[in-house]
């Protein structure tokens, strides 16, 4: 497992994909228009694609293009790309029901389960609406209390070395590894261990590295280490090269603004998801009581985290 933990930018995109997949669930399984005349037609300029009668429009373009940014780098072809994927759903959700698959159990259970996430994600976003943009002020106090992001970012070229180790044999290696100033004093101590190993090069903008690892990484010179117990073994990163690649204020402003807005969204889902959890009446059951793994203790587990479309202030840079 590397030692890069995923960024709060992968971690956004994953749960954007997540609610998109149950938002094309329902967009696909339901139609515009239903020649079995199940919803309304939209207007004819807003149908985009009919397929063996039924209209896909162009909202649902835009709403897959809204949901999906990094459709973006495809340029004018990316409209294009999404109305060909909508008709392929179409295609097979005709076919489903067809074969009358919307009425199996698996299948309504996903709908119901799409429905929910849907609702769940429009209702945070209506909590998370009324967030202003940050002045100028604030954005300099952030580009100031970050320059391992902005005035003194830089991209690292490191080399990473993980060993299979039992405890005892990882806390010795960690500290005769942390003694060393070289990647090659890190590979020779590595092959004189016996342990089992492996290793790479790699390279990293600052703001693609976890903010805690990044704050050690600023301060290291090149041959350093920064070392951690990862079971079943440890994790070696070493510091090959590091090149200065500052930003401007006028240059990180535009990130700067939408990381702080992501953080206050943030904030403001997790203040009204906490007082609906105060308020309501959940009763849990143990799910290792009914065979499914040990999590004996689900009723004390802290709340899910906030919703993967609010970003953290360490991404800052990840814009630019």
């Amino acid at each position: 497992m590397s030692m890069f933990a995923r960024t709060p930018v992968a971690r956004c995109w994953r749960g954007s994909v997540g609610v998109l997949a149950a938002s094309l669930v329902l967009m696909s399984l339901s139609a515009c228009h239903r020649r079995d005349g199940g919803t309304a037609s939209v207007e004819p300029s807003q149908v985009v694609a009919v397929v063996n009668g039924d209209e896909v429009s162009v909202h649902q373009v835009q709403a897959v293009l809204q949901a999906r940014p990094e459709l973006a780098a495809l340029g004018e072809a990316a409209p294009g790309k999404v109305l060909d994927s909508l008709i392929e759903q179409e295609l097979a959700a005709q076919a489903a029901r067809k074969e009358g698959l919307e009425n199996s159990p698996k299948v309504i259970q996903a709908l119901e389960l799409a429905k929910r996430e849907v609702l769940a994600r429009a209702y945070q976003d209506h909590l998370a609406s009324g967030v202003v943009m940050p002045d100028s002020e604030a954005v300099a106090r952030y580009y100031d209390a970050h320059p391992e992001l902005f005035a003194k970012r830089r991209q690292y070229a490191f080399q990473e070395t993980y060993f299979k180790a039992d405890e005892q044999q990882a806390q010795s290696l960690k500290a005769r590894i942390e003694a060393t100033g070289s990647a090659q004093a890190v590979i020779s101590l590595a092959a004189d261990s016996g342990l089992p190993y492996s290793n790479r090069n790699s390279a990293q903008w600052a703001e693609n590295l976890p903010m805690d690892l990044l704050k050690e990484v600023a301060y290291l010179k090149p041959g350093q280490s920064i070392v951690r117990l990862q079971p079943p073994g440890l994790a070696v990163l070493t510091l090959l090269q590091a090149t200065d690649a500052p930003l401007t204020r006028a240059q990180a402003t535009p990130a700067i603004q939408a990381a702080m807005m992501a953080s206050k969204r943030q904030e403001k889902v997790r203040h009204g998801m906490d007082a609906l959890r105060a308020e309501a009446k959940i009763e849990r059951k143990s799910l290792a009581a009914l065979g499914m793994g040990g999590a004996a203790d689900a009723a004390s587990a802290p709340p899910a985290e906030a919703p993967a479309s609010t970003a953290d202030p360490a991404s800052a840079a990840s814009a630019s």
